[in-house]
């Protein structure tokens, strides 16, 4: 991980939902979250997410409410946080939501046709489609999916594993 106080990153789904996994009172002990939960507070600049992070951290905890998993006011407490932490107040809130750039599904449909062989899903191909159009960021992708990474790899994206250390 660079620790350079300029770095920028962007999260994917996984590494969002780690990040508010301690308002899930009841679930165990994620590998990653203390590493997610220090690299936000460590980090100089606001987190990069993207409105698809966003929608997909809702759908798993909307999936948790109806699984019974977490009850009503637990799903309310994490939308609130998520909507206050991406809030208009750039001087404390940990994450920036990006506008999804020009033809980014385009390059999403791209990069699933190129990378056939990995096991990455659209909503995936979509968030290196987003950081792939951030060239003057140049963020790296926080992730603990490992087709996602070998895909990464693949087209010299760098990122970063908060299970890994």
């Amino acid at each position: 991980m660079n620790n350079s106080t300029e770095q920028r990153y962007y999260f994917d789904t996984n590494a969002l939902l780690k990040y508010y996994n301690p308002l899930l009172k009841h679930f165990q002990e994620e590998q990653g979250i203390l590493r997610i939960r220090r690299l936000v507070a460590n980090s100089y600049l606001p987190i990069l997410i993207s409105p698809m992070t966003s929608l997909e951290l809702v759908g798993k905890v909307t999936a948790f409410f109806r699984q019974k998993s977490v009850q009503k006011k637990t799903l309310r407490t994490i939308i609130t946080h998520l909507r206050k932490d991406i809030g208009t107040n750039p001087t404390s809130r940990p994450f920036e939501m990006l506008e999804l750039p020009d033809n980014v599904f385009r390059l999403a449909e791209t990069i699933l046709l190129e990378h056939t062989k990995f096991a990455i899903g659209s909503n995936d191909a979509l968030h290196l489609a987003i950081v792939k159009k951030l060239p003057l960021y140049q963020p790296t992708m926080v992730t603990s999916d490992k087709s996602l990474q070998r895909v990464c790899e693949s087209i010299q994206m760098s990122f970063y594993d908060p299970e890994m250390e």
